[in-house]
């Protein structure tokens, strides 16, 4: 288990520990001197214990997207990271391999 000190103003605190959160591959068992309803400029100083997922399943989620003629694709990605980006965009990233692919046909 890791011990992670963060210090800085809350409104960068704060979004640095959702972002923690929200990796698939971490758990965050405990945070110490969290404190909420802070102002964005208010100091602040964060212990977390953090330790990385027992279970390799945690690591890997389906991204299913919807198109407009109602195909459903889904796509096992290991390793995800979702933001929402302005407008109602959602940003989704992880890795992705194909284990059947022939390194001899690839373009160049």
């Amino acid at each position: 288990m890791l011990k992670l000190q963060v210090e800085g103003n809350a409104n960068q605190v704060q979004p640095f520990l959702l972002d923690l959160d929200r990796r698939s591959d971490l758990v965050v068992k405990k945070y110490e001197n969290f404190i909420a309803d802070l102002q964005p400029e208010d100091k602040v100083s964060v212990t977390c214990y953090v330790d990385r997922s027992p279970n390799p399943r945690r690591r890997m989620r389906i991204a299913q997207l919807l198109c407009q003629d109602g195909v459903e694709i889904q796509i096992p990605l290991i390793d995800v990271i979702e933001a929402d980006m302005m407008n109602g965009i959602r940003l989704i990233t992880g890795r992705s391999y194909d284990i059947f692919a022939d390194k001899k046909k690839r373009a160049i």
